[in-house]
């Protein structure tokens, strides 16, 4: 199956304690063998300019150490398309934020399951949300959550 982490959920699960921050079952699907961790291109940016303008300090160890971290995870970067970003253009939501739009984009895109604790995901169409109790990862899931 097909995981794509939000920044937030891999941000965590490179932390000391990822149990601490991320319900079992999101955090099982991250670290499952026999699942593809996808991280997004946009990720390191979007870590990169919120650590940069100070809002974000404790992603510096984890941009020092990207290429090992990502081996060590055997997790595969997500490179953004045209198709990405044109459906993250034409996304029928009112969320503004750009790596979130492009996030849900590659999410459906991709087949991907999303690991996130932002609920607000929840009111994209196609966009299979994973994070603690009452989300599925089944492929017929809708996302929607209790």
């Amino acid at each position: 199956m097909k995981i794509l982490a939000d920044t937030h959920a891999l941000l965590w699960l490179v932390a000391e304690e990822p149990a601490d921050r991320i319900p079992s079952p999101a955090l099982d699907l991250l670290l499952d063998a026999t699942n593809e961790l996808l991280v997004s291109a946009i990720t390191p940016w979007e870590l990169s300019l919120k650590s940069w303008r100070g809002k974000l300090p404790e992603a510096r160890p984890l941009l020092a150490t990207w290429d090992a971290t990502m081996a060590r995870l055997r997790a595969v970067i997500l490179p953004l398309s045209d198709k990405h970003g044109i459906l993250a253009g034409h996304l029928d939501w009112e969320h503004r934020d750009p790596f979130d739009r492009m996030l849900a984009a590659q999410a459906i895109i991709e087949g991907a399951v999303f690991v996130s604790r932002d609920a607000v995901f929840d009111a994209v169409p196609g966009v299979r949300r994973v994070w603690g109790a009452g989300h599925s990862a089944s492929p017929d899931a809708d996302g929607a959550g209790a």
